[in-house]
């Protein structure tokens, strides 16, 4: 993208990028080109997440003031709120039927950093959003066997860069899809954007300092680094099982 600008949260499906822009959503082709507004809302907007079937797009606004999820036809449209959660909000993305929109919030918790993932029906009328039962997380992803990463304390890295306390950002896999998990510890550095592409874990961690692209075999093993940014962090990574779309300064950039 050649204009001056913040491009922020991309999301991707096929060839087709929503990213927020001007506290507003814009969509370009994956090659490039000229930019068109999604939304003219009266607040903020981010995180946007498009369905894997392509026809949707969930994303967070302020639009009566507390962040919450909503829902628009990908193309534009009116949008929908779906939820009453009146705290923070993250969109983390969609099960793989599309029928069901994927979040983090840390609405029903006494501890205000404890975030849980919920899951709200697409076609939900009065904003009950159930939650997945993967205890406290902030970032979910599936594979196609029923493989299941989470992330916990999985914020922005970005914004706390280098951190390698308590509270850093770590993975949990079940890789065989039964249920039991386990900490992937083997993984250095503050870690964020979980991925599960072609029987890999894909990840954003800073391990050798700043922001990068990752990935590792469900055991651990086999660690690869993809990206080499040495300026700003690579922030926001989403993918739609076939490439992976992610922020770096005020530029998006497509792997």
């Amino acid at each position: 993208m050649s204009d001056p600008g913040y491009y922020r949260f991309p999301t991707i499906w096929r060839d087709t990028i929503v990213f927020a822009a001007e506290d507003d959503l814009w969509t370009v082709p994956s090659t490039g080109g000229v930019a068109r507004r999604l939304t003219s809302n009266l607040g903020e907007v981010n995180y946007p997440a498009l369905s894997p079937d392509g026809q949707w797009l969930a994303f967070v606004g302020r639009e009566e003031g507390m962040p919450e999820v909503y829902l628009m036809p990908a193309p534009g449209g009116v949008a929908r709120r779906m939820t009453y959660l009146n705290d923070r909000c993250q969109v983390l993305g969609w099960t793989a039927d599309s029928q069901s929109i994927l979040f983090a919030s840390p609405a029903r918790h006494f501890f205000r950093g404890e975030y849980e993932i919920y899951r709200i029906e697409r076609t939900a009328e009065n904003g009950a959003a159930a939650p997945v039962p993967v205890g406290p997380a902030r970032a979910i992803a599936y594979g196609p066997a029923g493989q299941v990463v989470i992330g916990r304390n999985t914020g922005d890295p970005a914004r706390w860069k280098r951190y390698r306390g308590g509270t850093a950002g770590y993975l949990w896999i079940d890789a065989a899809g039964s249920g039991t998990f386990r900490r992937m510890s083997e993984l250095p550095g503050n870690i964020t954007s979980p991925m599960l592409i072609s029987g890999r874990v894909w990840y954003l961690s800073d391990a050798e300092g700043v922001g990068n692209l990752y990935s590792c075999l469900p055991d651990g093993s086999d660690r690869k680094r993809h990206t080499d940014h040495d300026d700003y962090y690579a922030r926001h990574a989403q993918t739609d099982g076939r490439r992976i779309v992610y922020q770096c300064g005020a530029e998006i950039w497509l792997f």
